[in-house]
């Protein structure tokens, strides 16, 4: 018997100077991205669309990945740039 283990994705997006961020997360990476792009430009004006993907972490399961997004909204813009920085100094999109 073969078990299957879904894998969980955080993610955070940024504008294209990176002004905004937004945390998100999801088992289908490509899906939710651009879900989570569409929810974003409705609630945001056209000039703050998060363009890009700059940040992720894998995750093994969901309560994990959703307590992991909730730390990261506790997290100051510093840390969270520092946290992009750590991984894609240049904050290219890694999409």
């Amino acid at each position: 018997m073969i078990l299957l283990m879904e894998i969980y994705f955080l993610y955070i997006l940024s504008s294209r100077h990176h002004r905004y961020l937004s945390i998100g997360v999801t088992s289908d990476l490509k899906h939710g991205i651009s879900r989570h792009r569409r929810l974003v430009t409705r609630k945001l004006k056209r000039r703050r669309v998060l363009q890009k993907l700059v940040y992720v972490e894998c995750i093994k399961n969901v309560e994990e990945a959703v307590e992991r997004k909730l730390r990261l909204n506790r997290f100051n813009r510093r840390q969270l740039c520092q946290l992009i920085e750590s991984v894609n100094p240049s904050w290219d999109s890694i999409s």
